[in-house]
């Protein structure tokens, strides 16, 4: 048996420093527990942040290892190891490091950025809620460990950091770190003595300073003549407000108070510098003279005590030389960039390039916002005033703006992330005159724990649902590489079809369009394919034969204001739709809003993935029954293959609750007079056989009890209890039908799977079902699922099982049909592919075209949907 990861859909931890773009391209990102790792692994507890540490000289930096924190109170190293060899070798990402001493969340992480960094040790920093932050040495050991010495240990107490930044003084080896704290101020350190000595406490910010980033200045490499004639030519001085010389360090500072503030520290020659207003100036907004907006603003940060200060810091530092000499270095507020609404979560300077083939650091910020927008900043070539002149965000929806953005190497991609965990790319497609940032295709997934997955009856696409309350839907998208130029097909979410208020808890299909979700409302409700789904699920998937069943769906759904369902969209609704908007008074018609569909948006059919906010508001499925009757959560739900009953139950607080009920989609979904009870506590799984003659139920009581179909098609109860049995000794957690029904599964969080056999070869009514076998696992098993038969394998008739286990692991096992007592271990799959959490769903599909590869699809509590291809050797 071989594993292989196909795809792997995982949104990002909702913290501001959960992101970091190395230089070669690669992101890292905390998701849950792990570390992902994503081209454009783990803790005990929620990663806050991570940061890659570069050695090297100017553009030759490479990224040696990546840092973590967390909230279990430790930060780790990872580093890459290759493993194998010629055309097998691969990269491998080991822990190398766990820093431990903190007694609170590490929730800030600080590493070196200078032009320049040295080969040996790496120096970075951890900031933490304990009130301290800790100075790290790393020294490599060998490919796989690596020795991390704790330095220094710093006390801040209650001015908790939330932002750490490292560099070098200019033109020295002298580390410099800066802190932005809860106390509203930047603390400056220099290293003296191999030890972090405070030396300046910068103040203007009037709220947290959330992100710190340090560049150093480059001058122009354009020849000194060329310049001369540009001012001649325009008769300005284009240094006018450019004091900066060649090495002096910026720290741009991003602070929940709306604003941006720049510093600069240069080294002074001979004398304090002195240093005027003029030259000093506030620098503010999109144009050069300042708006009337921004004088508002000016003299409300008047009013509220901020300072304005343009006073230049002097500090003194004595230098590691033999001669033990003593630099003067002032430390000066530049620019203050006024632009944003709303909290300012990070700033990135945009990496160096090469400039007329030397190295050159752009004078570009990168600022990411909770006003839902990103906005590129730029000093103005004649004034030297830093001007707001891109900005990129989203529009509509539900959000709640951008946790982090970050420039890639090059400069000309944009990486950001917000509120749902979703990320966003853009790339700049423009040439020198001007910028043209486009939107691209990002990975995308769910931001809290995914209670349960599956495929629709067709195999063709995968839904799961989550306790972020949404339900994704997931297909492979074939095109072609637009660098090699051959066919690919890659997986992405193509759809979200329900966004709701209550935590989604469970799904099943009804029929190829039709899916039914239970979530903590109490209410199951019932959704249907649009007409738009389908179009664009053709064109993604190249399978253009399901347009056949297009015609009588709605175009789209829409959720109308103040509306709590999606509500359908018909032919006539568009023409409306249209007329409305056309109208003087179309506001007043509540036919949609900003936040909803739009007449071009629900007859669109896509050609590529969509965009979040396409998925947010554009790809709901029309929702159109809603069943009640349960009386608590949701805990399960399953659809009978032929397509008529729907089987649920809910979390059950007496033993009257605990009963399983039926709904019948051919009647209206009208439910059966009385619900299907045997159990005493809660059923955590409801399971109907492929042939639909059984349905059976699991429980926290851990007994299993089967159900089998009455004769006759039009009895007031369709299933009746036809068997029972005390399974296992510790709560059953999940169950199984075989491909030909002759088999069941039960799983148990007493570490067990039984496997259940009829003594009657045809299942005759009243024949016991019997445990043939007992599977033991290493823990608790949460997940189970037979194998569906391959095709063209009749010859070599068999089971396969898979079972996921709450500490993430997911194991396979095979018998052969005509022995189905004796199970034997098909292996593990590989550790770093599957869950840091516990698994909830397993489901298998068969790949189309192979007669010896499944894919098999699993959720789990780490907020991530795995796909793994799994080949028979």
């Amino acid at each position: 048996m071989e594993a292989t990861q196909e795809h792997i859909s995982v949104g990002c931890n909702r913290l501001t420093q959960a992101l970091a773009w190395g230089a070669d391209g690669l992101a890292a990102f905390g998701a849950h527990h792990s570390v992902a790792l994503y081209y454009p692994m783990g803790h005990t507890n929620r990663v806050n942040c991570v940061a890659f540490l570069n050695r090297g000289h100017e553009l030759a930096q490479k990224n040696v290892a990546i840092v973590s924190g967390s909230a279990d109170k430790t930060a780790r190293v990872w580093k890459k190891k290759s493993t194998g060899t010629g055309e097998k070798e691969e990269d491998k990402w080991v822990c190398s490091a766990v820093l431990e001493g903190h007694t609170g969340s590490v929730v800030t992480i600080g590493v070196m950025r200078a032009r320049s960094i040295p080969e040996q040790k790496d120096l970075f920093a951890t900031g933490s809620g304990d009130g301290t932050i800790k100075v790290w040495e790393r020294t490599e050991v060998d490919e796989v460990t690596d020795k991390v010495e704790c330095v220094q240990t710093i006390q801040v107490g209650k001015k908790y950091a939330q932002s750490i930044a490292i560099s070098f003084l200019p033109n020295t080896s002298v580390p410099v770190m800066a802190v932005g704290s809860t106390d509203n101020r930047i603390s400056i350190y220099v290293m003296q003595s191999k030890q972090f000595d405070k030396v300046l406490s910068l103040q203007g910010h009037d709220n947290w300073v959330r992100s710190l980033d340090f560049a150093t200045f480059t001058k122009d490499s354009t020849d000194d003549d060329t310049k001369q004639q540009q001012k001649e030519t325009d008769g300005k001085n284009a240094s006018h407000h450019h004091t900066l010389q060649d090495g002096d360090l910026l720290l741009a500072s991003g602070s929940q108070d709306k604003y941006i503030r720049i510093w600069r520290i240069s080294a002074v020659m001979d004398s304090p510098q002195q240093v005027s207003a003029e030259d000093a100036t506030v620098q503010a907004g999109s144009e050069a003279a300042l708006t009337q907006d921004m004088l508002k603003s000016l003299e409300e940060m008047s009013k509220s005590g901020t300072q304005l200060s343009t006073k230049a810091h002097i500090i003194d530092v004595a230098m590691d030389t033999p001669s033990s000499t003593t630099k003067r270095f002032s430390v000066i507020f530049e620019a203050l960039l006024l632009g944003h609404d709303d909290w300012v979560y990070t700033i990135n300077w945009q990496p160096a390039t090469l400039q007329n083939g030397v190295y050159h650091q752009p004078m570009c910020l990168l600022s990411a916002s909770t006003d839902k927008s990103m906005m590129i900043w730029r000093p103005d070539e004649s004034t030297g005033v830093w001007v707001n002149n891109t900005q990129v965000g989203e529009v509509g929806g539900n959000t709640i703006g951008f946790y982090g953005g970050l420039f890639g190497p090059d400069g000309r991609w944009i990486l950001a992330y917000g509120y749902n965990g979703a990320f966003h790319i853009w790339k700049n497609e423009g040439n020198e005159i001007g910028d043209k940032w486009a939107p691209q295709v990002p990975a995308s997934g769910h931001y809290a724990s995914v209670q349960d997955l599956t495929w629709d009856p067709t195999q063709s696409y995968l839904i799961s649902v989550s306790l972020d309350q949404t339900a994704r839907l997931y297909s492979p998208w074939r095109h072609t590489d637009t660098v090699t130029g051959t066919p690919v097909s890659t997986w992405h979410e193509i759809a979200r079809p329900q966004i709701h208020g209550y935590d989604a808890q469970c799904i099943a299909f009804t029929d190829k369009w039709t899916f039914v979700s239970g979530s903590d409302e109490k209410v199951l409700r019932v959704f249907d394919a649009p007409q738009t789904f389908v179009r664009s699920l053709a064109q993604l998937s190249g399978d253009i034969s399901i347009l056949a069943e297009e015609s009588e769906r709605p175009v789209g759904a829409n959720l109308p204001a103040l509306g709590l369902s999606n509500k359908a969209v018909f032919e006539g609704d568009i023409s409306a739709m249209v007329e409305a908007q056309e109208s003087e008074d179309y506001l007043s018609q509540q036919a949609f809003v900003s936040t909803g569909a739009t007449p071009t948006s629900l007859v669109e059919t896509m050609s590529q993935p969509p965009f979040e906010e396409h998925l947010l508001q554009h790809t709901l499925w029309p929702e159109v029954e809603k069943l009640f009757g349960h009386g608590y959560e949701l805990m399960c739900v399953d659809g009978s293959h032929d397509h008529r009953w729907v089987a649920s139950a809910c979390k059950a607080h007496t033993p009257d609750q605990a009963g399983v009920r039926l709904f019948d989609a051919r009647k209206g979904w009208k439910q059966t007079p009385n619900p299907l009870t045997s159990h005493t506590l809660t059923v955590t799984k409801v399971k109907f056989s492929h042939d639909d003659r059984f349905l059976l139920s699991i429980s926290r009581d851990r007994l299993w009890s089967l159900f089998e179909r009455v004769e006759d098609p039009e009895a007031a109860d369709p299933y009746k209890l036809v068997a029972s049995n005390k399974a296992h000794a510790r709560i059953l957690w999940d169950c199984s039908w075989s491909h030909d029904d002759s088999l069941f599964a039960t799983a148990s969080r007493d570490k067990t799977i039984k496997i259940w056999k009829s003594a009657s070869e045809t299942r005759a009514a009243g024949s016991p079902w019997t445990a043939i076998a007992t599977i033991k696992l290493p823990e608790a098993v949460t997940a189970v699922e037979f194998a569906p038969r391959l095709e063209g394998r009749e010859e070599e008739e068999e089971h396969v099982l898979a079972a996921g286990l709450e500490d993430g692991r997911v194991f396979l096992f095979r018998c052969d049909a005509a022995k189905p007592e004796t199970w034997v271990a098909l292996g593990e799959i590989s550790r770093e592919l599957t869950h840091v959490g516990t698994v909830n769903g397993l489901s298998w599909r068969v790949t189309k075209g192979d007669t010896r590869q499944w894919q098999l699809a699993s959720c789990g509590v780490d907020h991530s949907v795995r796909l793994f291809n799994i080949t028979l050797k």
